[in-house]
């Protein structure tokens, strides 16, 4: 018998826990697990950081890849936490929309009975949508009512999930494709913590207060953004819709004497606006350098503005985006001659770009 790899086979068996606790919530283990973590709409919380090192571990995982739902009458199924259509959770796929829910909990039975076509009763939000907002209502999926919810594991659906099958998954798999987003990320005249914190946000890995409630470190009435708008504070509500801090992409367009639109997601923003003044290396590296850049001031005055009580106007953090991006310039080019006010009325032509 070969050696086996241990990070992977530990993976396949804390996946046996996480399998069951879709499947058989009706045994003893079960509801010890309830007694212990609680629940909280037919789903075990995740608690906060005294849990055991062993929960952390099936918490972590319990979200995988490879178990998908199927949908019945709805009843035992989240509708908006739940991997029930597509290929992610309707809260990550639609951020946005989750933040404005006041039904957060609700299941896909009870949104059917109160009617989920635009402007039905199952839709509560904490504001009147806007119409660009009501376009991603529409849909095209029927509940069976005489049919029980099921969850299915994907890579072998008739038998179900087991440690060898899992072992065998993570141990067998090809490389993964290139994620060219995240490849440029790192740029040499940006500086390493930066660009560390930009795949982060790519990667949905930053401390943002949904973040940190979905882990059960906060309570979700402290999820509000820090800006005030009313919505939760999301990576892309933050970085891109919050009226606040969203705005400074068109500031930074008005400075560059360019036009945009921000797209809705992260990875789309990011590959839209380095490629904004054209395809070629010199143009998308100062865009990339840009975009860090504000992605890194973004984040340090909402964590000022949390942890220090300072707040700074959007008019000063485009003065910092100049300054900065200036000096990682010089930084890199001892014959970078120009000084602030040339650079502040056109950089584009400072460096050549028209």
């Amino acid at each position: 018998m070969g050696v086996r790899q241990l990070r992977e086979f530990n993976l396949a068996l804390l996946g046996k826990w996480c399998w069951g606790m879709l499947v058989d919530r009706g045994g003893l283990w079960y509801r010890v697990l309830v007694a212990r973590h609680g629940e909280e709409a037919g789903r075990l919380k995740v608690g906060g950081r005294s849990v055991s090192i062993w929960w952390r571990e099936i918490v972590k995982i319990r979200e995988g890849i490879g178990v998908d739902g199927g949908v019945g009458d709805g009843s035992d199924t989240l509708f908006w936490h739940d991997r029930w259509l597509g290929d992610a959770p309707l809260c990550r796929r639609f951020d946005h929309l989750f933040g404005l829910a006041l039904n957060k909990h609700i299941t896909v039975a009870e949104m059917f009975t109160h009617g989920w076509e635009v402007r039905g009763d199952a839709w509560r939000w904490r504001r009147q949508l806007w119409a660009w907002e009501e376009e991603f209502l529409g849909n095209n999926f029927v509940v069976q009512t005489d049919v029980s919810d099921r969850w299915k594991w994907l890579p072998d659906t008739m038998g179900g999930y087991t440690v060898r099958g899992a072992y065998q998954l993570l141990t067998h798999q090809v490389a993964p494709m290139i994620d060219v987003t995240g490849e440029h990320v790192w740029h040499k005249q940006v500086p390493l913590k930066v660009s560390i914190l930009a795949w982060r946000l790519l990667h949905d890995r930053l401390p943002t207060k949904l973040n940190l409630f979905r882990r059960g470190i906060i309570q979700h009435t402290d999820v509000s953004c820090v800006a005030g708008c009313g919505f939760d504070e999301s990576a892309t509500h933050l970085f891109l819709h919050c009226a606040s801090f969203g705005s400074i992409w068109q500031h930074i367009r008005n400075w560059l004497g360019i036009s945009g639109v921000d797209l809705l997601t992260l990875h789309g923003h990011f590959f839209q606006f380095t490629n904004s003044i054209g395809m070629s290396r010199k143009r998308r590296s100062f865009m990339q350098l840009l975009w860090l850049l504000c992605v890194w001031i973004v984040w340090n005055e909402r964590n000022n503005r949390i942890f220090k009580n300072i707040q700074t106007t959007m008019t000063d953090l485009l003065e910092k985006v100049k300054y900065q991006s200036l000096w990682w310039l010089k930084a890199h080019k001892v014959n970078f001659v120009y000084g602030n006010h040339n650079w502040w009325s056109d950089p584009l032509l400072c460096l050549s770009i028209d």
